[in-house]
């Protein structure tokens, strides 16, 4: 394809556009070139004046489509063509944009495409059979020819030394560290062996939480946050920070100073192990969140409906209702049953209207402010009655806070919400994949758990411990893609290696799909929803940020810290690897060892001494040992 969706989607439905109110013009591209065929796929894009932008799709006027003519999801531009022509073969696909604040209003465009059948392969034609011919007589026999020898077949290399019998308690601690922590340090893995994985966790949940500074400087802010995930010994805390600010984003795309950004991180941070109920709550009021999604100052007449949309699309319930299991609810044509529609947004707009920063005036709309949490404000909060999800009602004349604890209460209590939060937190820590008993056992804690309704220490923990985690040989299709921030600190956990100054890796890392603090989109840097390539019956949501090329530049991004050619942000000692390099098993072993636990597949050992053994520089053959077993399938996948 001429292009994918996530590298064109670098702005939200959220962020201002460039250009003009007055010469704002919306288009929907495709990469169709000519007739789309039954059953294939093709992609489309919203652009607003030339730049990508996010739309809602509908097919023929159907959001999202159906069977009859084709699904379009809006998360990422996907159409998949019906199975079966329609009378009508023209189809026409139309994008909006959500509301913008610049905008003021709606966009949309349209385009058609045109269906046909399925190519059919021409049938190749049986050859006509010749004419018998007439006997002849049979010839003197010729002398029998000396056999051509047939050629040895090519020697198949032996195999690089013998590989150490596993040590199955090693590689317990690893799989654990490799889901609840950024990566395997040594001392955390000696700690598990020694005493177990319950009082590891035990230990990680009752530890401080590493500091955040109040801070104006960017700078400092991202380095701190850096540095906390690769070498805070709160690992687990951090896994969950990162967990959540992928789920309740907020970006310095549009909050660029480190002050509007502190008390978001500092929010996810307090309440990681807490309630998500009190999560949300804190999260709706923070004053990072309500400039991000325009909260702060949504007031009546016409309230914003951005943070109404996104704390139901992608906060808490997801677009259609699910069964406990994570499984689709659909109606009786077998199609999905939205959670909500756009009354119902406009309904939740209207009931957390009213909100302002807090600042100088006690009765009137304060500008942006990040000292405290939002402030309700009676004379500009819409007073008539509301309906939310699943029946409930507001009555008319209810304050904003009374308004705003029923929306709560609406949402908390919502039966997607269980499933919701069971599926992303696996798939964050675990596996993108987990079977539906999985999805219910972690749902059934976080619903029905000892501690209440909601407690988050024990649906990590039902996260973690479960059996489907805990299966120290998991199948083809456990696991999940290690995103580049994963992938890398995970690297430098495992050599022991010291970030020094991280500042300038933020470019790389934006380069690679993830900058730190700045999400490209309210949706984060890859949709939780991103089917695996080539295998659309399974999710592979990392896979967004590894296509091709960024495959490369994330090989290469590694190779610049085993060789030192970063060492002035991350230094990483190879003298133990060096040491032992004029020995290739020797060298393997220990690589596998340190990165992968002794896990290491007798193909990779191979490939990886035969470009060892290519070289005669004890350094450079440590390099490349390290290097081609960090890029290696076998580490860039978290088992």
């Amino acid at each position: 394809m001429s292009f994918l969706p996530t590298r064109i989607w670098p702005v939200a439905c959220l962020l201002s556009l460039s250009g003009s109110v007055w010469a704002a013009t919306a288009t929907v591209e495709s990469t169709a070139k000519g007739p789309v065929a039954l059953g294939s796929k093709v992609w489309f894009l919203g652009r607003v004046d030339g730049q990508g932008v996010y739309m809602n799709f509908t097919v023929n006027g159907i959001p999202g489509g159906n069977a009859t003519y084709g699904k379009l999801n809006s998360q990422n531009g996907e159409y998949i063509a019906p199975s079966v022509l329609p009378s009508n073969v023209t189809i026409t696909i139309t994008g909006t944009t959500t509301k913008d604040a610049k905008l003021g209003a709606n966009l949309s465009a349209s385009t058609t495409l045109t269906l046909k059948k399925a190519a059919t392969p021409t049938p190749t034609p049986k050859p006509t059979p010749e004419p018998t011919p007439h006997p002849t007589p049979t010839p003197a026999p010729a002398p029998t020819p000396t056999p051509t020898p047939t050629p040895a077949p090519a020697p198949v290399p032996p195999p690089i030394g013998q590989q150490p019998a596993p040590d199955a308690a090693r590689i317990s601690a690893v799989r654990l560290l490799e889901q609840a922590t950024f990566g395997a340090a040594p001392a955390d893995v000696a700690a598990i062996k020694a005493n177990g994985q319950a009082a590891w966790l035990k230990q990680q949940f009752a530890m401080p939480a590493s500091a955040i500074p109040v801070t104006t400087d960017m700078k400092l802010l991202q380095n701190t946050w850096y540095r906390n995930m690769a070498s805070g010994p709160d690992q687990l805390r951090q896994r969950m920070i990162f967990a959540l600010s992928q789920l309740f984003v907020v970006s310095a795309d549009k909050n660029p100073y480190a002050n509007e950004i502190q008390p978001w991180l500092s929010t996810i941070s307090n309440n990681a192990f807490g309630n998500f109920n009190t999560l949300l709550r804190e999260m709706t009021l923070n004053p990072a969140m309500g400039k991000y999604l325009d909260l702060g100052n949504s007031i009546a007449p016409s309230p914003n409906e951005n943070y109404a949309r996104e704390v139901m699309q992608l906060f808490t319930l997801g677009p259609v209702l699910l069964n406990q299991d994570g499984s689709v609810q659909t109606d009786r044509n077998g199609d999905p049953i939205a959670t909500y529609d756009q009354a119902r947004i406009s309904d939740f707009a209207r009931a957390l209207s009213g909100w302002t920063y807090a600042g100088s005036s006690a009765t009137g709309i304060n500008w942006e402010s990040f000292t405290g949490p939002l402030q309700p404000r009676d004379k500009f909060h819409d007073k008539g009655s509301k309906t939310l999800l699943l029946g409930a009602v507001l009555p008319a004349g209810q304050s904003a806070v009374q308004d705003m604890d029923g929306v709560m209460q609406n949402l908390f209590q919502h039966p997607n919400l269980p499933p919701f939060i069971a599926t992303r937190l696996i798939r964050a820590f675990v596996t993108s994949n987990p079977s539906p008993a999985y999805i219910t056992r972690v749902a059934d804690v976080f619903a029905y758990g000892a501690a209440g309704r909601g407690d988050l220490q024990a649906t990590l923990t039902a996260v973690l411990t479960d059996p489907e985690a805990r299966q120290d040989q998991p199948g083809a299709t456990q696991g999940h893609l290690k995103d580049p921030m994963l992938q890398s600190i995970g690297l430098f956990r495992t050599l022991g290696a010291s970030v020094t100054d991280p500042t300038n890796l933020f470019w790389d890392y934006f380069l690679l799909g993830q900058k730190i603090t700045a999400a490209p989109s309210v949706f984060n840097f890859y949709s939780p929803m991103t089917r695996l390539p080539g295998s659309p019956q399974f999710y592979g949501p990392e896979f967004q940020l590894y296509a091709p090329s960024l495959a490369v530049a994330r090989a290469n991004f590694l190779y610049k810290f085993i060789s030192g050619a970063y060492k002035g942000m991350v230094n990483v000692d190879i003298t133990p690897f060096v040491s032992v390099a004029g020995n290739a098993t020797t060298l393997i072993n220990l690589v596998d060892a340190t990165l992968l636990a002794g896990r290491m597949s007798a193909t990779a050992r191979q490939a990886i001494g035969t470009a060892v053994n290519a070289s005669s520089d004890p350094r450079q053959r440590a390099i490349t040992a390290l290097y081609l077993a960090a890029i290696s399938a076998e580490f860039a996948v978290a088992q």
